[in-house]
C-alpha cells in the first residue's frame, strides 16, 4: 500500500467535514476546522522557533484540544511529538524531560504551572509555543514531506535503571493500523469514541486517530470520572459513546456500575480491550446483561511493534475456555513461537512470542545496546535484515489456531495495562537511605495484579512494616515512578534470601501473612454494612486485615484497584457508590456508609443484602 501519513489522512476528513466535531472536552468542543487552524498555528510557531524536521517536542497541556493540535501541528513540521501527562509525580516529569533534552515544547494557554515548573528544571532553555487558539487565521503551508521510516514521536515506559525509557515509533506504522481497526469495527463518520488513556500511552493513538480520519468525534470526560465507574457509566450513557478502548480493570468497573445502575449503554457498539489478560468473567458480565449487542475486541503487542499485533473478537464460546486468546495476527504481522532452544515452537507447546512486522518501532532513544537485545535476527532464518522483536512474554497455538498468552518471562508486568520493570522499581527503593536491598514480584490476587516489595532494611527489625514507615516509603515511591509501579505490599526481612553466588533467591522468598479478618490493627468493623464491605476489601487489596478506620491508600490501594474495590461494591449492593464519596473518606467505616446513604437513597432493604461469601469478620 502506498504511504500515506497520519496527519495526511486526518486532513482530508478536515477537507470533507470542516463543520464537524472533532473533539468534545469538559473545557469545550472543538470543530475539525477550528482544529485545522490550532494546528497550523502550532507548526507556524514552531518553524519560527526554529524547530524543523526530526525535533524532538514535549507536549505538555491538560486540555485534550490542546493535545490534538499540538500533535497535529508537530506532525506537520515532521517534528516528533512526545506527548506527556502533567498527572504524573514531578519527579517523573523531570526524568522524562531529561531523557528528551529538548529545545521546543509545546504547552497550554495558559501554560499550566506543573509545565512550566518541570521544564524549569530539566529543560530551561526550551523555547515554548502555545497550542491555544490562534490570535488570526493562518496562512496554509505545505506540510513537511516525510517518510514512512521517519520518527514521530516517542512514548515512555518503565526501565531497569528505574529512569524512564522512550519507544521511537515510525510514521509509517501508525496509518495501516489505523485503517485495520476502522475497517474490522465498521467505524463511521459521526461515530463517538472515547478517550479515557493517559496522553502519555501509545494506545492514546487509537483514541485520536480512530475518529479524526473517519470524521468521528474525540469525546473526553471529565478526569475524575475515569476512575468511578459508576460516573463512567453514567458518562458512557448519556455521551452515546460507540467505541471505548480500554483496559479490562476499568472495563469491569465500567459494565458493573452500568450493571448495578440499570444503565443500557444503548450507543455502544464496541469496547477494544488491551494491556491485561481479559479474564473470562468479565465478558461473561457482558453477555449476561447485554448479549451480543456490545461487541467485545481483545487486543495483544507490545508499543514497539506500534499500538496491538494481533486481535480476537470475542464470542459466548470463549466462555468455556480456560482464558480468553488474544487471536490472530492483524494484516502486516506474524507471530512467531520460539522454544528456549531457539527453534520453532511445536503447535500446543509453550514458546516466547516473537512478533514480525514491518511496523515495528526504530528502537528505543538513546539505548542502542537494549535496542539490539530486543530487536533480534529471525530465530528460524538467522537473517540480519530480517529483524523481528522479542516481547518476553510466553505463548501457545490453541486448536483452532489462536494464539494464548501465557505471561512473562523475565522480570517485567504489566499492571493495571502499565509496563513496569520490576529491576526499575528495586533500583529505585534502593536509593531510599533506609533501604539496603529489596527484591520486587508480581503476585495476582482475585483477578487483580499488583507487587509485592521485599526489604532488607538497615537499621530495622524483620516482620511487619511499621504502618509510618509504610506510608513514608510509599510517598517517597510516588514522587519517583507510575502509580502502577508502587508496590501495594512492603514485606520487611532481616536478610533477603540468596542463592550461593550471593543472587536473590526469588524462589526463596517467603510468602506474607495470609489474608485473615481477624488480624486487624484497629478497631474491627461493627455493623453488618461495614463486615460486608470488610469482605470486598479483602477481595481487593493485599492486607491481612481489614479494621474499620484502615486507610485505603495507606493499606496498599491504588488508582485502578479504586476502580476495583467499588466494581465490587455495585455487584454486591446493587448502588453505585460515587467515587468523591469514597474519597472523602476512604476507609471501610467511610465507604459502609456510603453504602448505606445509596441504598436509603434507592429506597432498599439494609437487612436482606448481605449474603455474601468471604471470611468470618467477627
Amino acid at each position: 500500500m502506498t504511504f500515506e501519513a497520519i496527519h495526511d489522512l486526518v486532513g482530508r476528513t478536515i477537507g470533507r467535514s470542516p463543520d464537524q466535531v472533532a473533539v468534545e472536552t469538559p473545557q469545550g468542543a472543538l470543530g475539525y476546522a477550528e482544529l485545522d487552524a490550532r494546528a497550523a498555528h502550532v507548526a507556524d510557531a514552531l518553524k519560527a522557533a526554529g524547530a524543523g524536521a526530526g525535533a524532538f517536542v514535549p507536549v505538555l497541556v491538560r486540555d485534550r484540544r490542546d493535545l490534538v493540535a499540538a500533535v497535529l501541528g508537530i506532525l506537520r513540521i515532521g517534528g516528533v511529538f512526545v506527548p506527556l501527562d502533567l498527572a504524573a509525580p514531578p519527579t517523573r516529569l523531570r526524568a522524562t524531560l531529561l531523557e528528551v533534552a529538548p529545545e521546543w515544547a509545546v504547552v497550554g494557554s495558559p501554560a499550566d504551572p506543573a509545565a512550566l515548573q518541570a521544564l524549569s528544571e530539566a529543560a530551561p532553555t526550551a523555547r515554548t509555543v502555545t497550542a491555544g487558539p490562534a490570535a488570526s487565521p493562518g496562512v496554509r503551508r505545505e506540510h513537511h514531506r516525510s517518510g514512512a521510516d521517519d520518527p514521530a514521536y516517542v512514548f515512555f515506559t518503565s526501565g531497569t535503571t528505574g529512569r524512564p525509557k522512550g519507544i521511537v515509533g515510525r510514521l509509517g506504522s501508525i496509518a495501516p493500523y489505523i485503517r485495520w481497526e476502522t475497517g474490522l469495527l465498521g467505524v463511521e463518520p459521526g461515530w463517538r469514541v472515547s478517550q479515557l488513556v493517559s496522553p502519555s500511552f501509545d494506545a492514546v493513538l487509537r483514541d485520536l486517530f480512530v475518529p479524526l480520519t473517519t470524521g468521528g468525534t474525540i469525546v473526553v470526560p471529565p478526569p475524575e470520572t475515569v476512575l468511578d465507574p459508576a460516573a463512567l457509566a453514567r458518562w458512557t450513557d448519556e455521551e452515546r459513546i460507540d467505541l471505548v478502548h480500554t483496559v479490562p480493570s476499568l472495563f469491569r468497573g465500567l459494565v458493573s456500575a452500568a450493571i448495578a445502575g440499570d444503565r443500557t449503554l444503548g450507543s455502544l457498539r464496541w469496547v477494544a480491550l488491551s494491556g491485561e489478560r481479559l479474564a473470562t468473567s468479565d465478558a461473561e458480565l457482558l453477555f449476561g446483561r447485554y448479549g451480543d449487542r456490545i461487541r467485545l475486541l481483545n487486543l495483544y503487542g507490545p508499543s514497539e511493534t506500534t499500538m496491538t499485533k494481533t486481535f480476537h473478537v470475542v464470542t459466548r464460546q470463549d466462555l468455556a475456555r480456560p482464558s480468553i486468546p488474544v487471536g490472530r495476527p492483524i494484516p502486516d504481522a506474524e507471530v512467531l513461537l520460539v522454544d528456549e532452544h531457539g527453534r520453532p515452537a511445536e503447535p500446543g507447546t509453550v514458546g516466547e512470542i516473537h512478533l514480525r512486522t514491518p511496523h515495528r518501532s526504530l528502537g528505543y532513544h538513546g539505548h542502542p545496546r537494549e535496542t539490539a537485545r530486543a530487536f533480534v535476527p529471525h530465530p528460524v532464518t538467522g537473517d540480519r535484515t530480517d529483524l523481528v522483536y522479542r516481547t518476553g512474554d510466553y505463548g501457545r497455538l490453541l486448536d483452532d489456531g489462536a494464539l494464548e498468552f501465557l505471561g512473562r518471562k523475565d522480570h517485567q508486568v504489566k499492571i493495571g495495562g502499565v509496563r513496569v520493570e520490576l529491576e526499575g522499581v528495586e533500583c529505585v527503593l534502593r536509593d531510599h537511605p533506609a533501604v539496603a536491598d529489596a527484591a520486587v514480584v508480581a503476585v495476582e490476587e482475585a483477578g487483580a495484579a499488583h507487587l509485592r516489595a521485599y526489604l532488607e532494611l538497615r537499621d530495622a527489625p524483620a516482620g511487619t512494616a511499621p504502618e509510618a514507615f509504610d506510608r513514608e516509603l510509599r510517598g517517597y515511591l510516588r514522587e519517583r515512578l507510575p502509580d502502577s509501579a508502587v508496590p501495594a505490599r512492603f514485606v520487611p526481612l532481616a536478610e533477603l534470601p540468596r542463592t550461593l553466588s550471593g543472587k536473590i533467591d526469588r524462589r526463596a522468598l517467603p510468602a506474607p501473612s495470609p489474608r485473615t479478618a481477624d488480624r486487624t490493627a484497629g478497631e474491627p468493623p461493627r455493623t453488618t454494612t461495614e463486615r460486608t464491605v470488610a469482605v470486598l476489601w479483602l477481595r481487593t487489596l493485599p492486607v491481612s486485615g481489614a479494621g474499620r478506620d484502615d486507610d485505603f491508600f495507606a493499606s496498599g490501594g491504588t488508582s485502578l484497584l479504586v476502580v476495583s474495590l467499588l466494581a465490587l461494591v455495585n455487584q454486591t449492593f446493587a448502588v453505585t457508590v460515587p467515587l468523591r464519596d469514597f474519597l472523602l473518606s476512604p476507609t471501610v467505616a467511610g465507604l459502609a456508609a456510603a453504602v448505606e446513604k445509596e441504598l436509603l437513597a434507592a429506597d432498599a432493604p439494609l437487612d436482606d443484602l448481605f449474603a455474601i461469601q468471604g471470611p468470618d469478620l467477627r
